[in-house]
């Protein structure tokens, strides 16, 4: 048979120390109304709230400590007090039906007619900051035209597409030697010899 040993709630120190001279226990203890869990009167005297407060049960055992004036019980939980309300009031607090509203639908945007993209040739010099100012063309049309998430990475590019909506004009860029169908037929065989794997 097992017998549980009494422990104080707060700091949970052993209460059942006996002193062996005076055969009384060395810790005193006070038991709380409520749920009968014993407090040592080490955490009363660090804490006199305990002497009328349960940490557990979270209520005061003080008579003087009950609501501040003006306080009311919370409402019961059942339904009763639901038909009590105005039925004025009911109809507020529900939301409106769909067939009262219409549809609204955002002003319809002219099409805008897009210019065919720039190609422009990189040089070292180029980032994706100078390319957009150069361009009128904002940063982040940039990146989304060219499938780039960052600007680091046009430098590993030939050349960069300019998108049409944003700029109509020609390259700035100084054009290839070969010309840009020949630039555009290497970047076709050097795709072709990468995904086939031939080196000549």
């Amino acid at each position: 048979m097992s017998s549980s040993i009494p422990a104080c709630c707060i700091c949970s120190s052993v209460l059942d120390t006996i002193d062996s001279k005076t055969e009384k226990p060395t810790i005193a203890a006070r038991h709380l109304s409520c749920c009968e869990r014993p407090v040592c009167q080490r955490c009363i005297t660090k804490n006199p709230r305990y002497n009328s407060y349960c940490p557990y049960c979270q209520i005061s055992t003080d008579p003087q400590s009950t609501l501040p004036q003006g306080l009311r019980d919370p409402p019961p939980y059942n339904g009763t007090q639901d038909s009590a309300l105005p039925l004025s009031e009911k109809e507020h607090d529900a939301p409106p039906a769909y067939s009262t509203h219409e549809p609204s639908q955002p002003p319809s945007e002219k099409p805008r007619e897009n210019a065919p993209d720039v190609l422009h040739f990189l040089t070292p010099i180029d980032t994706a900051l100078s390319l957009s100012l150069a361009y009128g063309v904002p940063l982040p049309a940039l990146r989304k035209a060219n499938n780039v998430f960052a600007d680091h990475l046009i430098q590993g590019r030939r050349t960069v597409i300019i998108p049409g909506e944003y700029y109509k004009g020609v390259s700035l860029s100084p054009r290839p030697i070969e010309g840009e169908e020949e630039e555009l037929r290497k970047s076709k065989l050097r795709r072709f010899m990468v995904t086939c794997k031939v080196s000549e």
